[in-house]
C-alpha cells in the first residue's frame, strides 16, 4: 500500500504572500530586514531560526531564535492567514485519497499550531494519520529527516511514499528521502522544481491523476 505525504505552505495552502507580509510587518519589531530575495533564498520551504541564525549570525541565541520565530508565526496566524487560500482542488484530492484507504502524512517546517489551524480550518485534519512539524525533526529540509520520520509514523518504506513539495529545499528533502516527489509549481516554477528532482510538477491538484501519480509505488 504506497502512502502519500503533503508540505503545508504551498501545497495545502497558497500562503508565501501571507507569510512574506508578515515577516515584513513582523519584523519591524526585532529590525529584520526582509524582501523578496531574502524570502526565497532563506525561508521558501524553511525554518524561521534557521533563517536568523544564517542571515544575522551571532545577534541571538538559539533560544531567542525560537522564541521569535514563534512569536511571528502567532503573528501569522492573528493577522495573515486568512490571505492563505487553499491550493485549488486540494482538499478534493485528500478526500479521494482517504475514500481509498490510502495513508496520508502532513509533513511541514511550520510549527504544529499552523499545522493545526490549516488543516481543521481546510476540514482535512481527521484524513491524515500523521502529522510531523518543523520541531519534531532536528534538521530541517533540504535534510530528509521530517520525510523518513513521516513514513517511519505511517509504517510505510519510504520508497512508497509519494511527496508533495513546492519548495526547492522540500523537493531535495523528499528525494534524499528516497521518496517520489510531485512539485506544485505555486511558489517555484516549474523547471526549478525539476531539477532539484522532482518527478513531475503540477500546477495544483485539479489536473492530478490519483491513479497515475501512484502507479509503480505498491512496492
Amino acid at each position: 500500500m504506497p502512502a502519500v505525504i503533503f508540505d503545508m505552505d504551498g501545497v495545502l495552502v497558497d500562503s508565501n504572500v501571507a507569510h512574506f507580509k508578515a515577516w515584513k510587518e513582523f519584523g519591524k519589531r526585532y529590525g529584520i530586514e526582509m524582501n523578496q530575495e531574502i524570502f526565497d533564498k532563506y525561508l521558501n520551504g524553511r525554518r524561521n531560526d534557521e533563517f536568523l541564525a544564517e542571515y544575522y549570525p551571532g545577534r541571538w541565541t538559539q533560544e531567542e531564535r525560537l522564541r521569535i520565530s514563534a512569536e511571528k508565526e502567532a503573528f501569522y496566524r492573528e493577522h495573515f492567514v486568512k490571505e492563505a487560500p487553499p491550493v485549488p482542488g486540494v482538499v478534493a484530492f485528500i478526500k479521494n485519497l482517504a475514500a481509498r484507504g490510502i495513508p496520508l502524512a502532513l509533513a511541514t517546517s511550520g510549527p504544529w499550531e499552523n499545522a493545526e489551524l490549516i488543516t481543521s480550518t481546510l476540514g482535512v485534519k481527521p484524513y491524515f494519520r500523521v502529522m510531523v512539524t518543523g520541531l519534531d525533526v532536528t534538521a530541517a529540509k533540504p535534510d530528509p529527516t521530517i520525510f523518513l520520520e513521516a513514513a517511519r509514523r505511517l509504517g510505510v518504506p519510504p520508497k512508497q511514499c509519494l511527496v508533495f513539495e513546492d519548495s526547492p529545499a522540500g523537493v531535495q528533502a523528499a528525494v534524499r528521502a528516497g521518496a517520489r516527489c510531485v512539485g506544485i509549481s505555486t511558489t517555484s516554477a516549474p523547471e526549478t522544481l525539476l531539477a532539484q528532482g522532482a518527478h513531475q510538477v503540477l500546477p495544483h491538484f485539479e489536473i492530478a491523476d490519483i491513479d497515475a501519480l501512484l502507479q509503480g509505488l505498491d512496492g
